[in-house]
């Protein structure tokens, strides 16, 4: 083999290297880069992204004392998120959530998971859950402005939450956005936001 023509294949496997991760990269919709990023501001630099991504495990459910119940509820409101039906109703000092579905399953992780997070909220015990918005975090600042009430359905829950600042009003409707948008998309509306941040 001439010089000439291992440089040409070798230039022709480099590029053909380089555009496969670019092509895998924009196929799944993320780098490395937000991941690691995320896994930094909860104080874990050594946090790769194949290890956030861990679709069967999904280790980035976990939180800084969240228990094994809560993290299975988790789970299974990310895998089986096309079965949630979510209305959200901004009102002038809140807002009014209904999450339920017709599947038993997350039906029971619909009303553990609120339940659980209602009660942190109150105590002000944030979870910090690796993947949690920074909304989230925002709100258990303010966790005694708010007020929450709690019914529930034949399917799920209603959950009124509200508050005479108008600053945690405007958190608390944009958290309720993002949850809707994760029970629309899972885990793709997670990336997408993570990978904003």
């Amino acid at each position: 083999m001439n010089k000439i023509y291992t440089r040409t294949l070798s230039l022709v496997l480099l590029t053909a290297l380089t555009a496969g991760t670019l092509y895998a990269t924009q196929k799944h919709g993320h780098s490395s880069h937000y991941a690691d990023m995320h896994a930094k501001h909860h104080g874990d630099p050594e946090a790769s992204t194949e290890h956030m991504h861990d679709r069967v495990n999904m280790p980035g459910l976990q939180g800084k004392d969240t228990s094994q119940h809560e993290v299975n509820d988790l789970k299974t409101l990310f895998q089986k998120h096309t079965h949630i039906k979510r209305k959200v109703v901004n009102l002038s000092n809140g807002i009014q959530t209904t999450t339920e579905s017709s599947n038993q399953d997350v039906q029971q992780a619909i009303m553990s998971h609120v339940s659980m997070m209602v009660g942190r909220l109150e105590a002000g015990r944030n979870p910090e859950v690796i993947i949690q918005s920074p909304t989230l975090d925002a709100l258990f600042d303010v966790h005694n402005q708010i007020k929450t009430n709690i019914k529930s359905t034949s399917d799920g829950v209603v959950v009124t939450q509200t508050s005479d600042n108008p600053k945690v009003v405007a958190l608390l409707q944009q958290h309720a956005a993002e949850v809707s948008d994760m029970s629309a998309r899972g885990m793709r509306s997670v990336h997408e936001r993570m990978a904003g941040q």
